[in-house]
């Protein structure tokens, strides 16, 4: 076992501990706590006197639980990490000729351990993920082929084939740049991004964040990524194009929004703006979320830690409530109060081709559960950036596409295909 795999089995120890230590006992304790003041409650004089005696009881015994907890998960943690020290031991006692010394060859993580490693990222707190420091990661430019980031420095030699015009893409919450590309067992019925667009003749790079940070925060970094690209790149820059799929369309916004604050260099190059079903608006299901953890915590204080478990999600998540790119609309202390978050809506970028894509969940236009649903997360009001309350103003968008994908295949659907080679072609015309 190497070092680094050592060093991520560690830290999924050490954060499944702090799961059931911080979110799964707290929720019990207090539900058990609830029942038992109730129970006190109904007994009236009777039951005060046994009651601190009973208290100390049970937070004794919830204290040993999470004593237990985070015991397991430490020593768990060591003995994932034992075989490298042993390992490194061994290697330090023996006198071996440089020459003889075979380099160590980590083989990179499999499609299922990178997922899960983004789930975990998208959807636990900072104060949960802190126990899993082989989780910190920050946002990073990747080329198709490669398995780790690619420095602005090492461009050159990591895109052997570079060209003038670059697509890059940006990708939802709880994934990372795999999600353009099909898994070997299900090809049919899909296309590949990154591969149509180097058949362009253009250049794909594809980006990779941490989704449960807030989206300001990813959306700014991504906005220096580009900055340090266009600068470094091997040839200069003409044209740029930005395909983002849900959460990712809202980062390229944030990332359009400090370009024009700070005079970007990459803010001239951009040309079009293509946002696979991106929440302009929101996401139903963080509102029916928001609204739910609020009725349980409102509602009794038996039902209150279940909502108190619910609002434990990262505040990325909590961001797609409203659509929300600025950590100022976040009223202090209530971001989960009762449809908290709602922004300003800022217009979209001016000097740029917008183009957004609507996926539905069934594939017949009229079914009633496309009206209801949308894609399953994001409904069409909302990926126009076009609601009944709420608009998106400023240009124009150049077209709306409506494909009969749901949300999850819109990254890898042939319809979303067809749609990226018309903005290229259309891009290639106008330079």
């Amino acid at each position: 076992m190497s070092e680094a795999v050592g060093s991520v089995a560690a830290s999924w120890s050490r954060l499944t501990a702090a799961v059931a230590d911080q979110v799964v006992v707290t929720a019990v304790e207090d539900v058990h706590r609830a029942v038992s003041d109730g129970v006190y409650r109904w007994l009236g004089p009777l039951g005060r006197p046994v009651q601190p005696y009973s208290d100390a009881v049970t937070a004794g015994a919830y204290q040993a639980v999470r004593m237990g907890l985070r015991g397991a998960g430490e020593v768990a943690a060591a003995v994932c990490q034992l075989p490298h020290r042993r390992a490194a031991a061994t290697a330090s006692s023996e006198v071996t000729p440089v020459a003889q010394v075979a380099p160590a060859v980590t083989p990179p993580p499999s499609r299922a351990a990178i997922k899960a490693r983004a789930i975990a990222q998208g959807v636990l707190s900072p104060e949960l993920l802190s126990a899993a420091p082989a989780f910190e990661e920050e946002l990073s430019l990747r080329y198709p082929g490669r398995s780790g980031p690619v420095a602005p420095m090492e461009l050159a030699a990591a895109v052997p084939r570079a060209g003038s015009r670059l697509v890059v893409f940006v990708h939802g919450l709880v994934d990372t740049e795999q999600v353009w590309f099909s898994s070997d067992e299900r090809t049919d019925g899909t296309a590949c991004l990154p591969v149509a667009v180097e058949a362009s003749g253009a250049t794909p790079l594809l980006v990779r964040y941490a989704t449960g940070r807030t989206i300001e925060r990813n959306g700014r970094d991504l906005d220096a990524a580009l900055e340090a690209v266009v600068t470094s790149w091997p040839v200069p820059v003409t044209s740029l194009t930005f395909v983002g799929h849900s959460m990712g369309g809202l980062l390229l916004r944030v990332a359009c929004a400090a370009a024009v604050d700070r005079g970007a260099r990459w803010l001239d190059r951009l040309d079009d703006l293509l946002y696979l079903g991106t929440p302009h608006l929101g996401s139903w299901l963080e509102k029916v979320a928001n609204v739910t953890s609020w009725t349980l915590r409102q509602t009794s204080r038996q039902a209150a830690p279940f909502g108190s478990l619910l609002d434990v999600r990262a505040q990325g998540i909590k961001d797609l409530r409203f659509g929300t790119t600025e950590a100022a609309a976040w009223p202090e202390g209530r971001v989960d109060g009762l449809l908290t978050g709602r922004p300003v809506d800022a217009p979209w970028l001016v000097g740029a081709r917008h183009h957004l894509v609507v996926g539905r969940l069934r594939p017949d236009p009229s079914h009633p559960l496309n009206a209801v649903l949308g894609d399953a997360l994001v409904r069409s009001s909302s990926a126009t950036g076009a609601g009944r309350w709420r608009r998106i103003e400023g240009a124009a968008p150049a077209r709306i596409t409506a494909v009969g994908a749901s949300h999850v295949r819109l990254p890898r659907d042939p319809e979303v295909a067809a749609v990226l080679g018309d903005v290229l072609t259309d891009g290639r015309r106008a330079g």
